[in-house]
């Protein structure tokens, strides 16, 4: 069962990366040779909260089953109880809570990190290898704009090429060739010669007494003209998000931030434990309600205590809280709903006519 939960899981993510991923790729916001990498990365970053989902969903469908085919008659007749079943389905959880943690504290953020430097390799390289046919892309310095039809990566060739360039005082010029190719300088230096083109540039001139600034045109014809190209921009690499930096880096830094990182991530494991737990109380299914009624108010649970466990992190980077006061309160509250339910489920608790009883023979025996 819980081989079948997270291939389904793990399905629904994949297909989730594929779509956005393939979707950057083709607006020219990711590589398309990276595409399966990047899939890879981004669904090893979700492999805590999937095992998460696989340990609750397991737990809850089994011992679900076992209430429609009530054999949980059968074993609460016999004499055993709900908090019987704690030990077996601590003995399942406790691998996929070992699991969870390995992918929260190393696996998660290392995924992000080789992810991030993909982006910023692909978003530093030189000019040449950001066209792409029939898209228009701009520079790495952001004074350029090329358009190029049916680029050969073999043989450097061009088709019909669109250059449209910025200056510092304002001016534009605007190139079209019917070809051109790349090149490369004695220095290793990239370079464009198109052929076969026309160059128009427009410059502002100040003019009248307002000193109003009006364009003059000047256009020109060419057989052949070079382009220098702007190569990869260099420097120091980008330090790398919160969200991809170890835990020894998060454990040493003093900042908000890192704070409420480190308070997400040990809280997913938390959560794994004790949502696989509160799965036992969970799964009873009553014959007047529908077979997924529990199932949707299992899956309201999950999100709304993901979604809790993201505020706090939240609100620990913002300073609104101290970590020493955000990080317990969501797996308290998960503990705390897990005995409620535990305690109801177990009949522990007294209902109605059993308190007007028990006042009643309270009054009588004080009379």
């Amino acid at each position: 069962m819980a081989g079948v939960v997270f291939a389904t899981l793990l399905t629904i993510v994949v297909t989730t990366t594929l779509i956005r991923t393939l979707g950057r790729a083709a607006s020219g916001k990711a590589d398309g040779e990276l595409v399966l990498p990047l899939i890879g990365l981004s669904s090893m970053t979700s492999l805590g909260l999937i095992l998460s989902l696989t340990a609750f969903i397991a737990v809850l469908m089994v011992l679900s089953r076992l209430w429609r085919d009530s054999e949980m008659v059968v074993w609460l007749a016999s004499g055993r109880s709900l908090a019987d079943l704690v030990k077996p389905v601590l003995q399942f959880l406790w691998p996929l809570v070992v699991g969870v943690a390995v992918c929260s504290l190393v696996v998660s953020p290392w995924a992000r990190q080789q992810s991030e430097a993909l982006r910023q390799q692909f978003e530093t390289r030189e000019d040449a290898k950001r066209i792409s046919p029939g898209q228009f892309r701009e520079s790495s310095s952001g004074q350029r704009v090329f358009f190029v039809e049916n680029p050969d990566e073999e043989s450097s060739q061009l088709g019909m090429v669109f250059v449209v360039t910025r200056s510092p005082n304002g001016g534009e010029s605007v190139l079209m060739a019917a070809e051109g190719q790349f090149e490369q300088g004695p220095d290793g230096e990239p370079w464009v010669n198109i052929r076969r083109g026309t160059r128009t540039d427009f410059s502002p001139v100040l003019t009248g007494p307002s000193d109003k600034a009006l364009p003059t045109v000047r256009t020109m014809t060419f057989e052949g003209y070079r382009l220098r190209v702007d190569a990869a921009p260099g420097g120091a690499a980008i330090d790398p998000s919160v969200r991809a930096q170890p835990i020894g880096t998060l454990m040493m830094a003093p900042g908000n931030q890192q704070r409420g990182e480190l308070a997400f991530r040990v809280g997913l494991p938390m959560l794994c434990l004790l949502l696989g737990l509160l799965a036992i109380p969970m799964s009873f299914v009553s014959p007047r309600m529908g077979r997924s009624f529990h199932l949707i108010f299992a899956f309201l649970v999950t999100m709304t205590a993901n979604n809790l466990l993201t505020v706090s992190q939240a609100w620990i980077a913002q300073g609104r809280v101290s970590f020493a006061m955000g990080w317990w309160p969501v797996p308290l509250a998960l503990a705390v709903l897990m005995l409620v339910l535990f305690w109801w489920r177990m009949g522990l608790r007294r209902g109605p006519m059993e308190w007007m009883w028990l006042g009643l023979r309270r009054l009588k025996g004080s009379v």
